[in-house]
């Protein structure tokens, strides 16, 4: 470009921001010629104002996009950890059932020998290993039946209705939530 093309250029940028500055001022000064306070306000605050209003918008969503983020990401973590606990910890709750259901059905003569004894142990064992997990057995018997710790086998005839006489499976708790559904037996009333 030329000399003279660039001078052109600028002299007509200068007039367009002179025509924007005088136009601005008109719009500022009020009925006496002066520039009113009270004009300049408004100007500043009118879209600027709009602008910051839904730039604070955007933050409080985001802000608020963040928290849930957060709570959502930590719920699923816990469900996490507690899903992988059950897949270790179920297996164990097996072997505890089969080893009462041993020691239950031991006849009295051979409960004094050392087989029984070391049964006994290794109940005592894993009992302690899963309380090490934070998991604890929950009592059933002789409580009203209870959808979410509960699944009933079977009814008896029996006179209290809806109260759990007997139980197949014990049922446990991890933290505080049901890691395994006690299976029982219910009085059905007579």
């Amino acid at each position: 470009m030329t000399k003279n093309s660039n001078d052109k250029k600028e002299a007509i940028l200068e007039e367009e921001i002179m025509e924007e500055a005088q136009e601005t001022v008109e719009n500022l000064t009020d009925e006496n010629g002066e520039i009113s306070e009270e004009k300049i306000e408004d100007e500043v605050s009118g879209e600027d104002n709009s602008e910051v209003a839904q730039l604070k918008d955007a933050l409080l969503k985001s802000q608020a996009d963040y928290e849930n983020f957060k709570r959502r990401t930590s719920r699923d973590k816990d469900e996490m950890v507690f899903f992988i606990k059950s897949k270790i910890i179920n297996p164990i709750l097996k072997r505890i059932d089969d080893i009462e259901r041993i020691i239950k059905n031991t006849p009295e003569e051979e409960k004094e020998t050392p087989i029984f004894t070391a049964v006994l142990a290794l109940e005592k064992s894993l009992k302690k290993d899963i309380s090490d997990m934070w998991v604890k057995e929950f009592t059933s018997l002789w409580e009203e039946v209870d959808p979410n710790k509960h699944d009933v086998m079977t009814q008896v005839p029996w006179k209290p209705e809806n109260i759990i006489c007997d139980e197949f499976e014990k049922g446990y708790m991890l933290d505080d939530k049901v890691l395994r559904i006690a299976k029982v037996v219910v009085g059905a009333g007579e």
